[in-house]
């Protein structure tokens, strides 16, 4: 059974009451690259162990921005003073804004790092001879090069999973599981969003002051149109920190599936209990 944590509902603010999923205790142990480097002397299997560890810190910052941008929402529906030892905490309602942005802008980078991350596990993975051995980046020109650690990203790794190349069952497990991640509703919604804070205008962030829309173009006579529009409406920090716990949940879902093939517990572990 997968652990959750009850996201509590505030009547006082619009949330909506959500599980948000956690990865099970034994990813962390079969998947642990200091003990794969015990029971397996090294090996592909411990370097994507490695990589399991780089994916639970996104997961658990995705969690903690979750959690955060829960607890500002209350705060501000219910308009408590904060206090810190005794001493109240003066923090403006614009400032409390751009935290609750700050955190949902947190947990979008985190859930496309995280899918990278999986997609280096993997690697590893496939990378074992018993596995295929070496996998191949698609450039969109179509040439193809040696994927490594360099070049390889989720997008990169499921082109190429997708190309047909492989027809290993187990491999074929792990591409079905990666598709699905990838067409999860909420991770695909969420990936325009993490496009405005990288490379586009970013529209959640109006803390700047006033954010028209500006667009001007060339006409053929040599005079330049410009248009600008304001009061976009956005979705509500509500919407996203549903999204975002759906998009961490998908993840956790298919890495439950993803752990019984590379990390299968095909060795014992005993932890001893301390005497009293």
């Amino acid at each position: 059974m997968k652990k959750s944590e009850q996201l509590s509902e505030n009547k006082r603010s619009d949330q909506k009451s959500v599980n948000i999923k956690l990865l099970p205790a034994d990813f962390w142990i079969y998947s642990n690259p200091i003990i794969l480097m015990m029971n397996f002397k090294g090996g592909k299997r411990a370097e994507a162990g490695q990589w399991s560890l780089e994916i639970q810190k996104m997961l658990r910052g995705i969690v903690e921005s979750v959690i955060g941008l829960e607890n500002l929402m209350n705060q501000l529906a219910s308009n408590k003073k904060i206090y810190l030892e005794n001493q109240e905490i003066l923090i403006s309602d614009e400032k409390k804004y751009w935290l609750m942005i700050y955190l949902v802008d947190n947990a979008i980078l985190r859930i496309y790092a995280c899918l990278d991350k999986i997609a280096q596990m993997c690697r590893c993975y496939f990378e074992h001879k018993e596995n295929g051995g070496a996998l191949e980046a698609i450039r969109k020109c179509g040439c193809t090069e040696t994927m490594n650690e360099d070049n390889c990203n989720f997008g990169s790794l499921i082109t190429y999973l997708n190309s047909g190349k492989n027809k290993n069952q187990r491999k074929l497990e792990i591409v079905e599981t990666l598709n699905k991640i990838n067409n999860n509703k909420s991770i695909s919604i969420l990936r325009a969003y993490r496009n405005t804070f990288s490379h586009k205008k970013h529209a959640i962030d109006q803390t700047a002051g006033i954010d028209p829309k500006v667009c001007s173009e060339y006409k053929p006579d040599g005079t330049v149109e410009t248009q600008f529009s304001f009061g976009e409406q956005l979705p509500s920090l509500n919407w996203f920190r549903v999204e975002l716990v759906n998009a961490n949940n998908a993840i956790i879902k298919g890495l439950a599936i993803i752990q019984n093939i590379i990390f299968p517990r095909d060795f014992n572990i005993t932890i001893s209990k301390k005497s009293k």
